[in-house]
């Protein structure tokens, strides 16, 4: 499920990364599915590299060459590498978990009771087969009778406490842009059932065609002959193609300007006329503050021509559809197998993930903190915890130092640099203090309800914020900052970075481990986070999470020079045979990623130095203190990816593609070039004068 946007949070990962072996200019060969991945060990290992290949020539290659031989990407999957890998390790710990939990008898509410009983409900197919339709039918009728602007406002409140998201509109609650203790209600656009671009997109037209036939096959299972489904299908996709013109873009998205829409409720309500804010905020049990934050005017007025042009017996046949769609793979059959089949078309896959699977990704995403409260019970150590505090206190060290010698910055930019950076929060591995779920009735036998009241609880705590100071609870961004997360991430508003402790582990941590190794990846990614502060988006907000501009005008000129030489380089890598990568849309990950390989790299040096005392630093493998540290950083993104995935995250991802990632930032390195001896005419050679240097 796409989530709203209640934070703008800089990860190291998204969902899916982007990548395939390089070949020529063309770094992706599309892959045929396999039914098994063969991966050898996971994280850094010299067995992965090919040595036979020249350094010089494709570096990604020589440190990843043998690994990509054995990496095939599973049937039921899209993608196939480090995130993912350490993806599958994870769900296998999880299921054993919820498995275990699932045998118990442990008090309510307690968190082995509803991971467990979740689990259970989950997988009980029998159950949910003989229930059909019934647990959805009276959302259904809602929607069906929903005729004027206050019944599609309370339908909108139902369908966002039923589901977590109305495809209408939203009431969240932010920090402030521009006062970071302050809670604002937002009104949010819903989410679309397919990305932005693939509604316009002539490269998507297979999509398309896909997912007009999915719905078709739905509305017959409705009861509609197949000329009556066919038509309501074509008839969805225009008007969610309508919907979906008007959106801000991911690009625009970056832009605090266009996103911090303060207005009356008055002004609110002019823009949408066919939809009552205040029947809405009333269905919510919400008293509507003086001033809301419109998300983006576009969706506002996107909706509003739709809702007041479009007849009514369209718009209550695409809200039943939403209806439907949101909640079809918490259902039974046929429409859990029809929303199986679409996925596994639109997605180019051979087969689903197993049940069992899916509802361990499922609880990571509805009891988030109770099943990581599990995990984090059962693996994972304090002694990891404090190490990687430790390092986290190096490589902020090595910023701070680099800071006070840029050659770039003036003085009062660069002071102003240094107190943000002395404020920046970083909290390792899980929560001091965890989100209590033990009010939430999850039962045995109700896997649609277990949702919908885990949907209700989130909503209500969430609005339960309006009126009061903000208060910004860690590792609590689901899908990127709990703690099962694989992944880590900067909040900009909260001037803090939460490691989370599933991301703890190979290939970006292994305790004990050459610390050449744990410096050039878990080191690199507390720097890519830190380096989020100071980037192209985050730079906007100052010490204290708020927007404002705290750079003099010279500094801020030196800085879009060299962002503009990173946006320029990284567009000149191509994906697919005419698709390129969008260096500007990538911007702010791809500083990051230099900001930090250049920050463990250094700080890295700083350590050893300590140890060696200048003393000659011994190779290992054959391969120098230099050379492992860059083969390391390649080796975290070994990747290979499906075409149909490529194109999405083309269009939608703020990273990379990750085979750029895996030598891109390298070639921005003096001490790459020099460990490996690159030389003009190489074609991982940069000339010295072309190197960007940021942070």
């Amino acid at each position: 499920m796409n989530r709203i946007a209640t934070a703008t949070f800089f990860c190291l990962s998204s969902a899916f990364a982007l990548a395939g072996p390089p070949s020529a200019d063309v770094i992706h060969r599309p892959v045929k599915p396999t039914a098994q991945a063969s991966t050898g060990p996971i994280g850094y290992s010299p067995s992965h590299m090919d040595r036979s290949v020249d350094p010089r020539q494709d570096f990604y290659a020589y440190a990843n060459g043998n690994w990509l031989k054995r990496l095939t990407i599973p049937d039921a999957e899209s993608d196939i590498g480090g995130f993912s890998m350490l993806g599958a390790n994870l769900d296998s710990q999880l299921q054993q978990l919820a498995v275990q939990a699932s045998q118990g008898q442990a008090p309510k509410g307690s968190p082995s009771q509803q991971v467990g009983d979740y689990y259970r409900a989950a997988l009980d197919m029998r159950r949910r087969d003989a229930a059909g339709l019934q647990p959805l039918q009276a959302d259904l009728d809602a929607a069906a009778r929903a005729t004027g602007p206050a019944d599609l406002a309370r339908l909108s409140v139902r369908l966002q406490a039923g589901t977590g998201s109305s495809p209408l509109f939203n009431l969240v609650t932010v920090p402030d842009l521009k006062d970071s203790r302050r809670t604002q209600l937002s009104l949010q656009f819903g989410n679309l059932q397919l990305p932005q671009d693939q509604y316009r997109d002539p490269a998507s037209q297979k999509i398309r065609d896909v997912y007009v036939d999915y719905i078709a096959r739905m509305h017959q299972q409705l009861g509609d002959a197949p000329d009556v489904a066919a038509a309501k299908a074509r008839t969805i996709l225009a008007m969610e193609a309508e919907l979906a013109a008007l959106r801000l873009t991911p690009l625009q998205l970056y832009e605090p300007s266009l996103i911090y829409n303060l207005l009356s409720v008055d002004e609110a309500q002019a823009l949408i006329p066919a939809f009552d804010l205040r029947a809405m905020a009333a269905a919510a049990g919400l008293t509507l503050p003086a001033r809301v934050q419109v998300y983006d005017i576009g969706a506002a007025k996107a909706t509003q021509r739709l809702l007041s042009s479009r007849p009514a017996q369209d718009v209550q046949t695409l809200l039943r559809w939403w209806v439907l769609a949101l909640n079809a793979d918490l259902l039974g059959q046929p429409w859990f197998q029809l929303s199986q089949d679409y996925q596994r078309q639109r997605d180019g896959l051979a087969t689903s993930l197993p049940l069992e699977r899916q509802a361990v990704q499922a609880l990571t995403m509805q009891l988030y903190h109770p099943m990581s409260q599990l995990y984090v019970q059962r693996y994972y150590t304090e002694t990891t915890r404090r190490e990687i505090t430790q390092m986290v206190g190096h490589i902020k060290a090595e910023f701070a130092r680099r800071l006070k010698s840029n050659p770039w910055l003036d003085a009062p930019t660069r002071a102003a640099a240094l107190a943000k950076l002395a404020k920046v929060d970083i909290q390792v591995g899980y929560p001091q203090r965890w989100i209590d779920f033990s009010s939430v009735d999850i039962r045995a036998d109700d896997h649609l309800g277990n949702n919908q009241r885990l949907a209700a609880f989130r909503l209500k705590r969430d609005l339960d914020k309006v009126g009061k100071p903000a208060v910004r609870e860690r590792f609590a961004e689901v899908g990127h900052t709990t703690p099962t997360s694989v992944n880590a991430a900067y909040d900009p508003q909260l001037n803090g970075i939460d490691i989370t402790a599933a991301i703890s582990q190979p290939p970006f941590y292994t305790p004990g481990a050459d610390p050449v190794v744990n410096y050039c990846t878990m080191g690199a990614v507390v720097g890519h986070e830190l380096t989020h502060g100071f980037d192209s988006f985050g730079g906007k907000f100052d010490a204290q999470g708020n927007v404002r501009d705290w750079w003099t005008p010279e500094a801020t000129a030196e800085f879009k020079k060299r962002n503009d030489l990173l946006v320029a380089q990284y567009s000149q890598f191509t994906l697919l045979p005419g698709l390129k990568l969008d260096g500007a849309l990538t911007l702010g990950e791809n500083t990051a990623d230099l900001g930090g390989i250049t920050m463990a790299h250094a700080a890295l040096h700083r350590a050893l130095g300590r140890k060696f005392k200048g003393k000659p630093q011994p190779e290992v493998d054959g391969l120098s203190t230099e050379q492992r540290c860059f083969v390391a950083w390649s080796q975290l993104w070994i990747y290979k990816a499906r075409e149909e995935l490529i194109r999405v995250r083309a269009a939608t991802d703020y990273h990379a593609n990750s085979v750029v990632r895996g030598y891109a930032p390298l070639m921005n390195l003096d001490a790459f070039h020099k460990a490996f001896g690159t030389r003009p005419g190489d074609a991982m050679w940069r000339k010295p004068a072309d190197r960007v240097r940021i942070w």
